[in-house]
C-alpha cells in the first residue's frame, strides 16, 4: 500500500520532469489556453451523471435522459494531457469552438471575447474553413464564404489575436470523408486545401505557428482504406465531417507531438 508521502514525492518528481517541483503553499504556474474554430474543436456530446460512474453504472437496456451537453473531442482529450504532463501548472481551457461556423462567424466570435472578456492568451489555436467550403457545395451560397473572404477574416483574427497571445497555432481542417459521391468529395477536398495553404500563409505572415493535420489524415486514410475486407476497421470521420474516436485521435496526435516538437508550453512557462 502506497503512503500518502510516498504519493507526494512521486508527484513531486513527476513535476521536476517539466521544471522543479513546487513547494507547499508556493503559487501554481496558470496558462491560459484558447481554441477558436468549428465544431471539430466543440465536438458536443450528450452527458448524463448516471453515465459517468463506472462503479454504478445504469444497467444494459434502460432509459436516461440528456441532461446536457458537453465538450468532448481532441480538445478535451489535449487539455487532460496537458494537465497530465504538467501537474504543477493550472490550465485555464476556453474552448470557444461552434458547431457550424465559418471564418466570418468566427471572427466575430474572437472580437466578442475580447470585447466581453478580455482574456490574455497564453496559447491560441485557430482554425476554420470547413464550413466556409461545405455551405458552398450545400448550395447556400448566403452562408459560404469564398477564399479572398476567408483570408480577410483570418489575416484579421491572426492580427487581434497576436496582440494578446503569447503563442498562437493555426491548426488545418481535416479533410472530408464520404459525405457526398467520390467525384463531389474530391473537389470539395481540393478546394479545402486551397483553404488551408491561405490559412498557411496567413500564419507565417503573422509569426504565427502552423500545424498541418491534412497530410495525416489523408495517410491514415489511405491506410484504413487498403485494410482487407475482413478486418473490422473503424472510420475516421462519423459521418464525412464531423470526427469520429479514431479520428480524434490522429488529431489528438498530432497536436501532442506539435507541441512537444517546438517545447511550446516549456518555452510559455520559461
Amino acid at each position: 500500500m502506497t503512503s500518502i508521502s510516498e504519493d507526494t514525492s512521486a508527484a513531486a518528481q513527476l513535476c521536476a520532469q517539466h521544471g522543479r517541483a513546487l513547494t507547499i503553499g508556493e503559487d501554481r504556474h496558470a496558462l491560459t489556453v484558447g481554441f477558436f474554430g468549428t465544431s471539430i474543436m466543440e465536438h458536443l456530446e450528450g452527458y448524463n451523471a448516471l453515465l459517468t460512474d463506472q462503479a454504478n453504472l445504469p444497467k444494459v437496456g434502460s432509459k436516461v435522459t440528456v441532461e446536457g451537453w458537453h465538450q468532448r473531442g481532441w480538445v478535451h482529450r489535449l487539455s487532460l494531457g496537458l494537465r497530465a504532463g504538467f501537474p504543477h501548472v493550472a490550465f485555464n481551457i476556453r474552448n470557444h469552438g461552434v458547431g457550424g461556423a465559418t471564418s466570418r462567424d468566427i471572427a466575430k466570435i474572437v472580437a466578442d471575447d475580447r470585447t466581453t472578456n478580455s482574456v490574455d492568451y497564453d496559447l491560441v489555436f485557430l482554425g476554420c474553413g470547413i464550413n466556409d467550403v461545405w455551405r458552398c457545395f450545400q448550395g447556400r451560397t448566403a452562408e459560404a464564404v469564398r477564399i479572398e473572404e476567408y483570408t480577410r477574416h483570418t489575416n484579421a483574427m491572426l492580427a487581434q489575436l497576436g496582440g494578446y497571445s503569447r503563442q498562437v497555432v493555426v491548426i488545418s481542417e481535416t479533410p472530408f470523408g464520404a459525405i457526398e459521391e467520390p467525384e463531389t468529395v474530391g473537389k470539395m477536398n481540393a478546394e479545402l486545401a486551397r483553404y488551408n495553404e491561405a490559412a498557411a500563409k496567413a500564419a507565417a505572415d503573422h509569426g504565427a505557428l502552423f500545424l498541418d493535420v491534412w497530410a495525416p489524415f489523408i495517410a491514415v486514410a489511405r491506410q484504413l482504406a487498403s485494410a482487407p475486407a475482413n478486418h473490422e476497421i473503424a472510420g475516421l470521420w462519423s459521418d464525412g465531417v464531423h470526427l469520429s474516436e479514431l479520428g480524434d485521435t490522429v488529431l489528438l496526435r498530432q497536436a501532442e507531438h506539435f507541441l512537444a516538437a517546438h517545447r511550446t508550453v516549456e518555452k510559455l512557462l520559461a
